[in-house]
């Protein structure tokens, strides 16, 4: 709805969102809740099964359900990363950039929040899986 008022108008509205926040609603409250755990029962799963996260991806047929799980991690993880993007920019574009929003923190910091990933591993480890496969 914020991208249809105009910043004006989105004065009226924030009077009495006091503190309040995307990234205090209760639906990102929860995804920050269960990120943690998903993350932990996947290193928990692929330990067990004694495969690094290389081997994860490079023996990912062999090892269909870990590799499915970590893809899907991924798609979670890039879908709330798009959402801090996109929550971002609807902010800056409503209340500008060099302001503090409604949790009393400059617009700017939350811009800095948008590079949050919850499993930097399995973004980290395709850099690995391309040095791997570069001639020297």
């Amino acid at each position: 709805m914020l991208e249809h008022m105009s910043p004006w108008e989105y004065t009226e509205v924030r009077k009495v969102l006091g503190h309040g926040s995307g990234f205090d609603s209760p639906g990102f409250r929860e995804i920050r809740r269960v990120a943690k755990p998903l993350g932990e029962a996947f290193h928990a799963a692929h330990e067990r099964a004694g495969l690094t996260l290389v081997e994860v991806y490079t023996r990912g047929r062999e090892f269909e359900e870990l590799y499915t799980l970590a893809e899907q991690l991924i798609e979670f993880d890039e879908r709330v990363i798009v959402w801090r993007v996109r929550h971002f920019k609807v902010v800056q574009r409503v209340i500008g950039a060099d302001v503090i929003g409604t949790q009393g923190t400059p617009v700017e910091v939350m811009g800095r929040l948008i590079n949050h990933s919850f499993y930097p591993e399995l973004w980290d480890v395709r850099n690995e899986l391309t040095r791997m496969n570069l001639p020297e």
